[in-house]
């Protein structure tokens, strides 16, 4: 059996671990398959009044593989300058627009690259993105990074006649993608930015011709959004888009003015500055607006303290400083407003200074200077004519800043005209101050609406004119209702409410018998029936005739008369009746005296008028008369109006006045009916 021979380790052993140990050693680092693809490029341009623009880019990317440490962008604007605060988040923190997975990225321009392209053309300037840390690893990434760029040195801003073509073109992509979408922001101008498809001059026919291009439209007051959309972006082709916007959004914008400057300054510079303006429009045209307003607040103090002076109260201006000041500060606030507001974004301040002109301009209602429980003199009751008492008084003179007068009337509205063609002009460059100055039309009417003769103390022998002849009228209208009802009653039933007792009757009821007779015979019961009605209903009109007079009375030691009343009388009315007069009581009130209406019926102690009316004196208010041994009965109605005033005084006459000879007593109104009051301690309603 053979010997075994133990071996060792030789030197052929070692080879293979140290090649191993040295490939270790020298190993490159392993590079990983990144694939990345561009399915979305959002660009908003941002372009000023001098041309400059700011270009934002929200590109979205898909990563697929390793890390993307970096990515090169084709076809930016030559002049870039690249501004700080790039990122890159995954899509669904931007959708939720959270920076808090964001990585940083550097965005550096690359030298240009002299070699031409396949073509023979040369190669677009290119930017590269960095990303900071491990890179981008697989997703869906948006890459957000910005720079600024000068259209109008470029000579991509380019003026034709009132319009300006704005060409801009996007960077190149190895990718196509849906949608691609730009945003252009242009400062704001009279006329509307649009899209311009058609091709500049020099380039091809088809340069814009496809594909075509959507365009929405947001307007504000300081610039104007046209998003632009194509449904599709070629893959190796840059898109190059255009608009025609209004040529004044690039004129130079007014220059501020400093803080110091008062009002008439910031005007003044505003107008020197302004191209289509001239200063000294803007100058005169706030002169002219000073001083007609402070005349009008100077005119309408002096109207109203010369009328208040007459009705013996003292007027109330709302701001209680002298007329001189008072004037001249309301004539430059409202110019001082009214700059504001057309020269800042923000009306609030212009808004206020008008208030405040508006204020200066406003009164009161004025206050009686005497007491308000001071008795008046003894006086005299005259009766008057009822055409001389309740004709119409002439018209205060001389007053033409007061909306109830016609001067006023025509003057207000003469300002507003003038107003409204401010408006429009204003409105077809800014309809936000058009809508201001029209709101700045209250500093008319605080001059035309308040300090109103309305509002003065009434007189109370000449403001109830109207009322009293309206309650008159309304009284006789009420009185002959009843008997042309009478007349329109059927043949039946008027001959058997108006047929009278006695021998009468009797022979009323004789031809109502003969009426079932046939023949000729049966017409004469009608024909008396007819008859008796008629005689009726012209026997209750005689028993309410009404007279109308005017009661008027003098002051002891005055010749003007201080209250005038209505006196109303049937020409046949009960023992005991004295008067019935319907006068008005003036309460002063926020906006001037309000006048309630009374109506007062006077009548003897125990007599006959005093029991037909015992019914209707559960509603009113008892009290003495002026004579000894008389009664007077008070009635308000519930709402201060000629129609319900009228009714109770209507109840009033019928209640009465004397029946006709032979006519059946009808049963008394009830507390429920028409034109008779309701309860006691109440206001008496025609409605009730």
């Amino acid at each position: 059996m053979p010997s075994r021979i133990a071996r060792r380790p030789g030197p052929a052993l070692l080879l293979p671990f140290l090649a191993a140990l040295v490939t270790i050693a020298f190993a490159l680092p392993a590079r990983a398959w990144v694939e990345v693809h561009v399915a979305g490029d959002d660009v908003r341009l941002a372009v000023d009044r001098a041309g400059a623009a700011t270009v934002e880019h929200k590109v979205t990317l898909k990563v697929s593989g390793g890390p993307l440490r970096a990515l090169d962008i084709q076809g930016v604007d030559p002049d870039a300058q690249l501004d700080q605060g790039s990122y890159a988040v995954p899509l669904k923190a931007a959708e939720a627009s959270s920076l808090a997975s964001a990585t940083p990225v550097e965005i550096e321009l690359l030298p240009p690259d002299i070699r031409p392209r396949a073509d023979g053309t040369l190669r677009p300037p290119a930017l590269r993105a960095r990303f900071d840390g491990k890179g981008l690893s697989r997703g869906v990434f948006v890459l957000f990074f910005r720079y600024r760029t000068d259209l109008m040195k470029r000579g991509l801003i380019q003026k034709d006649g009132p319009s300006s073509r704005v060409a801009w073109t996007g960077p190149l992509w190895d990718d196509g993608y849906d949608s691609a979408r730009l945003t252009v922001e242009l400062p704001a101008a009279p006329d509307e930015p649009r899209v311009d498809e058609a091709p500049e001059a020099g380039d091809g026919a088809e340069a814009l011709a496809a594909p075509m291009t959507l365009s929405t439209l947001r307007r504000s007051l300081d610039k104007d959004e046209l998003e632009l959309l194509r449904p599709y972006a070629p893959k190796g082709e840059p898109i190059r888009w255009a608009v025609r916007a209004d040529a004044r959004a690039f004129q130079p914008a007014p220059a501020a003015a400093t803080p110091a400057a008062d009002t008439l300054g910031r005007l003044a510079d505003a107008a020197a500055a302004s191209p289509d303006r001239s200063r000294t429009v803007y100058l005169a045209a706030g002169v002219v607006l000073f001083a007609i307003y402070s005349a009008l607040v100077a005119l309408k103090a002096r109207e109203h303290e010369r009328l208040a002076r007459a009705a013996g109260v003292a007027p109330r201006p709302l701001v209680p400083i002298p007329l001189a000041p008072r004037a001249a500060l309301a004539g430059l606030a409202l110019v001082a407003g009214v700059a504001l507001e057309l020269l800042l974004r923000d009306g609030t301040a212009g808004a206020a200074l008008v208030a405040a002109a508006t204020a200066l301009a406003a009164h009161r209602t004025p206050r009686p200077e005497r007491a308000g429980g001071a008795l008046r003199r003894p006086g005299k009751w005259l009766p008057v004519a009822e055409a001389e008492a309740f004709r119409e008084p002439p018209r205060v003179r001389g007053v033409y800043l007061d909306v109830t007068t016609r001067a006023g009337k025509a003057l207000l509205v003469a300002l507003l005209a003038a107003v409204g063609g401010g408006v429009y002009a204003v409105a077809r460059v800014s309809p936000y101050h058009a809508h201001l100055l029209a709101l700045d039309a209250t500093a008319l009417l605080a001059i035309f609406c308040t300090g109103r003769l309305a509002e003065l103390p009434a007189d109370p022998a000449a403001r109830p004119v109207a009322f009293l002849r309206d309650v008159a009228r309304r009284v006789r209208r009420s009185l002959r209702a009843p008997a042309s009802a009478d007349l329109r009653a059927p043949k039946a039933s008027a001959s058997a409410a108006a047929a009278p007792k006695g021998p009468a009757g009797a022979a009323a009821k004789a031809a109502g018998a003969a009426a079932k007779a046939p023949g000729a015979a049966a017409k004469a019961p009608g024909a008396a029936a007819r008859a008796t009605a008629s005689a009726a209903a012209r026997g209750a009109a005689a028993a309410t005739e009404l007279r109308v007079v005017g009661r008027l009375r003098i002051p002891d030691g005055s010749p003007d008369a201080d209250e005038l009343r209505l006196g109303l009388s049937p020409r046949a009315a009960l023992p005991g009746f004295v008067a019935i007069e319907v006068g008005v009581v003036y309460a002063p009130g926020a906006g001037g005296a309000i006048g309630l209406p009374e109506v007062l019926l006077r009548v003897a102690p125990g007599s006959p008028c005093e029991h037909a009316v015992e019914r209707l004196a559960s509603s009113g208010r008892s009290s003495r008369g002026r004579r000894p041994g008389e009664r007077v009965l008070a009635f308000t109605p519930r709402l201060p109006t000629a129609r319900m005033t009228a009714a109770i005084a209507a109840a009033l006459v019928r209640a009465v006045s004397t029946p006709p000879a032979g006519a059946t007593p009808t049963k008394p109104q009830g507390a429920g009916a028409a034109g008779a009051p309701r309860s006691r301690n109440k206001a008496v309603s025609a409605a009730a």
